[in-house]
Parts: C-alpha cells; structure tokens; sequence
C-alpha cells in the first residue's frame, strides 16, 4: 500500500523541520505533501530546502489566502494521486520517532482498520489531558484516502475536522483504534502566541468544533472497503 503523508502547518517555520526529518527516514512513508495554509513566516522557504525535496519525497504546497486546516487537510489529500493511506500529522510535534510513525501506520496497513488515530501520553502534561478527556480531537492519524475523501464538508470544517472525520467514521461503524503515542506533544497555543492571543485562538477553536461536537454518533454496521 502507497502512503503519503500530509503535514498542514501555518506558520510553524521554527517547528516544522523535526517532523519533516522523521517522515523522509520512515521506511513506510513514500511521500509527503507540506501544506503551508497562508503562513506569515516562513514555513514555505524552511519546508521547501528540506533534502527530501531533492530526492522528490517531499513536496510543498502553498494555499493562500489562509482558509483553515480543514481545507488544508484536504488540498493534501486531493493532491495524493495514488496514496492508499493518508497519515495526518501536525506540524508541531515534539517527539516524534519513525517508531511512533510505523505504529501509527500499522493497524491500517494491515487491513485491519480504516482508521487509527495517535493520541498523546506522557508528553506535556496539558496535551495528554486534553487527550484523555477527548482524544478524537488528536491531528494525528492514518486513514485509507478513499474514507477520507468520502467525509463531507472537510473543506469549510476549519478546526473541526478531527471530530468531523471520526464523526463519520464511527457513523459508518467502520473499524478503527486507537494508538498511543507514548511521549509525543506539541506547544500548547498559550506557549506558542502568549497567553491573551494563545486564550483567544484556543476561544475561536472550540467554537469551530462546537457543531461536530453537537452531532451524535450514529453507528451502522460494520463494513469492509
């Protein structure tokens, strides 16, 4: 099965690279697409002198105006002609090892789901509660691209789209799992933009999660794809 993964990122020119490194060494990854979602720094210039864009591993995209991580996420996969797997990372992440990547990956190589969803534990401890308490919020996942691409509205879903890709998911009763991802984190918003604008960004990400937080799940039987 071809794998690509897509790594949306705005403005994270400091953070980017760590992420970028672990995916161009993990032996199940045979592509990744950048999606730089209308930065202000310098996300696209630091993504694009990566080395895996001289062997033709990695490719960046630059979507402007900024149009939210859904529509980011989805530019990605439509631009993953081929993949048979989509992992979704964010760019953030502190942590992260080709272990944790091949774990990832591996419920949904097999066959045996269509979904697995990385969730943090024993990295920051504030990320790790977040993901106790509501782990379908985790960006970190491996997803069959034709599931993904079957998931209404992504595009205008902006910090929803988590909960609206498990939403549907769950409400196909298709099979997934959960895969721990022991000491991964990422910056809480806080420690990324100071605490007034970090409570304000965090204020208008709930408020786009609300509707798919709203909806109820509606299990149906189990299917193969």
């Amino acid at each position: 099965m071809r794998v690509v993964a897509i790594v949306p990122a705005y403005n994270e020119g400091r953070r980017i690279l760590p992420v970028l490194d672990v995916l161009a060494a993990a032996p199940s990854v045979d592509g990744i697409i950048a999606v730089d979602d209308g930065s202000t720094d310098d996300t696209f210039s630091v993504a694009n002198q990566h080395s895996a864009c001289l062997v033709g591993k990695l490719r960046v995209i630059r979507q402007e105006p900024n149009q939210g991580k859904g529509a980011a996420m989805q530019r990605g996969a439509d631009e993953a002609d081929g993949a048979d797997i989509l992992l979704f990372l964010d760019a953030d992440l502190t942590g992260l090892s080709i272990a944790h990547v091949e774990n990832l990956l591996a419920p949904v190589k097999s066959g045996e789901k269509v979904m697995a969803l990385g969730v943090f534990r024993g990295g920051n401890f504030w990320t790790t509660l977040a993901q106790i308490l509501a782990p379908n919020i985790s960006g970190q996942r491996a997803i069959r691209r034709e599931v993904f691409l079957s998931v209404p509205c992504l595009a205008d879903a902006r910090y929803g789209v988590e909960l609206a890709i498990t939403s549907f998911v769950m409400g196909e009763g298709l099979p997934m799992t959960d895969v721990v991802l022991k000491d991964v984190s990422h910056p809480t918003k806080e420690a990324k933009l100071g605490l007034l604008r970090g409570v304000r960004a965090r204020a208008r990400m709930y408020q786009q999660m609300m509707p798919f937080l709203m909806r109820r799940y509606n299990p149906k039987r189990k299917r193969k794809l």
